[in-house]
């Protein structure tokens, strides 16, 4: 077996223990509990089995899980491999902390008697260690190196070029900083563009997948679950369940010491971003209802957020959307519910009181704070399905806002909550209710009413209720699909 080793501040922990008992701490670490990202990993694996040099580039939000991904990964394959991370150091330092993790992984032997003054030398050893046999190399936020070093992309574009690419290098280029990965490396521009063999965006779980860390959840409680989470797996993975739902709730959002804390919130919303108070407010803003530009800058008193919109938006966190005007939705959530319910309750939490804010201010809320949540779970469901189960192919699925003319030639404003597209041709209408009650005929009869204003031929119908539906609705719905939640939760 060989050696994967960590190098941050993990350096304190081999003096004391020593190398050995460091190796086998981290061999520990990494054989916990690994669900999902099949599919992702099969997409490595296919890559490790070509010949020659291989660059994957792997980028995706922090704690989606990335860094598991690829520890689960080497783990798999019997080959050296070394496991670098980059923290916020000096150059000088981060090169020692790199020569140390290629040494004690490929030349353990040596590790006392070698240096290398250029991160150039230190790449041509690797790449000489390489013509013999497949390694993979994993540099673990990349950004944090490359904000430093800044010349390092150059370095490895001529290390690529000229020398790895007769051996059998597996390297791993992975970031959490979404908006720099996708500009500084992916870009045309980029010195390292056309050089990677697999580009990798790892994404948030879906409903279902969450659904996997949440054994012994009702599936109501799982819908919960993913919305308070966002399918981010560090997320998931606070749910305890030996805790019900209101508990789990309160102890991670409303509690002090709680993993959702203003810190935690930060670090998401405004990492490695000037003025970060700014970009606090601008999700905020979003968060609570004040979704245009000119909105968002009356919220927060500002006179322009073009700016701080744009490099939100480019870091995942707000999307773009166009209707008359365009606006702006969060895409996260997690945020959207801590924004909206616990960032003002920060002195209560602090105080113990937040069990009782939750109660008297949440609580009752929730099934409102579910509703756009649904229908991200109703979008997934039906492109899962897609071809399947009588469900078209739909290339896209959107909400949709329109003024009409009634039958009295009078403006009439008509929302709806999915509206399923191949191409350009709307194929389904899709209607969401996350209530404690089943959807009823009042329901259907506005539903119907509204599809009559779809430019659309005979679209396909599908409702989908948290507490199903009414006889009436049952008798009466014809063609439409009627999707309830234990259908949803059906594999």
């Amino acid at each position: 077996m060989c050696a994967i080793i960590r190098f941050t501040e993990m350096n304190l922990v081999e003096m004391h223990f020593g190398k050995m008992d460091l190796t086998e701490m981290e061999e520990n670490k990494l054989q916990g509990i690994f669900r999902g990202r099949i599919t992702e990993l099969k997409i490595l694996d296919k890559k490790y089995k070509q010949k020659g040099f291989v660059m994957t580039v792997l980028y995706g939000r922090r704690r989606v899980g990335k860094t598991r991904l690829v520890n689960k990964f080497m783990q798999e394959h019997d080959c050296k491999r070394i496991f670098f991370t980059a923290v916020e150091r000096e150059e000088t330092e981060l090169l020692s902390m790199m020569t140390e993790a290629v040494l004690l992984a490929l030349a353990p032997d040596m590790a006392d008697s070698i240096s290398f003054n250029s991160f150039e030398n230190l790449f041509d050893f690797v790449g000489k260690q390489a013509e013999k046999e497949r390694i993979i190399f994993f540099i673990d936020e990349y950004p944090y190196l490359a904000k430093q070093c800044p010349y390092i992309q150059s370095v490895l574009q001529k290390e690529i070029d000229t020398k790895w690419q007769t051996g059998n290098l597996f390297l791993i280029l992975c970031g959490s900083l979404v908006s720099f990965m996708k500009d500084e490396v992916l870009a045309e521009s980029a010195p390292l563009h056309g050089r990677s063999s697999l580009e990798l965006k790892l994404r948030p779980f879906n409903y279902l997948e969450t659904a996997e860390f949440l054994e012994g959840f009702t599936n109501e409680e799982k819908a919960v679950c993913y919305g308070l989470s966002n399918g981010v797996a560090k997320y998931i993975e606070q749910y305890d369940p030996d805790l019900d739902l209101d508990e789990n709730i309160i102890t991670q959002f409303f509690s002090v010491g709680g993993y959702f804390t203003e810190e935690q919130i930060r670090t998401i919303v405004s990492s490695e971003r000037h003025n970060p108070a700014l970009y606090n407010s601008i999700v905020s803003a979003v968060a609570t209802g004040h979704t245009k530009n000119g909105e968002i800058a009356t919220y927060i008193g500002s006179d322009d957020v073009t700016y701080p919109l744009k490099v939100l938006v480019g870091a995942e966190i707000l999307e773009r959307r166009m209707s008359k005007k365009p606006y702006y939705v969060l895409n996260d959530s997690m945020l959207e519910f801590w924004f909206r319910y616990v960032n003002r309750a920060t002195s209560l939490i602090n105080a113990g009181s937040g069990d009782a804010y939750y109660y008297s201010n949440v609580k009752d809320h929730l099934h409102d704070f579910m509703g756009k949540v649904f229908e991200k779970m109703a979008k997934e469901y039906l492109l899962m399905n897609a071809g399947q189960k009588g469900i078209p192919i739909l290339t896209e699925i959107t909400d949709y806002q329109a003024s009409v003319l009634d039958e009295n030639k009078k403006h009439k404003q008509i929302e709806i909550d999915l509206l399923g597209k191949n191409n350009k041709d709307i194929l389904l209408v899709g209607e969401c209710k996350f209530k404690n009650y089943p959807f009823d005929k009042a329901e259907f009869e506005k539903l119907m009413d509204k599809v009559k204003y779809i430019p659309a031929n005979a679209p396909e119908i599908y409702i989908f209720s948290l507490a199903g539906f009414t006889d009436y609705v049952r008798e009466n719905a014809g063609k439409c699909k009627l999707i309830s939640i234990e259908e949803m939760y059906m594999i």
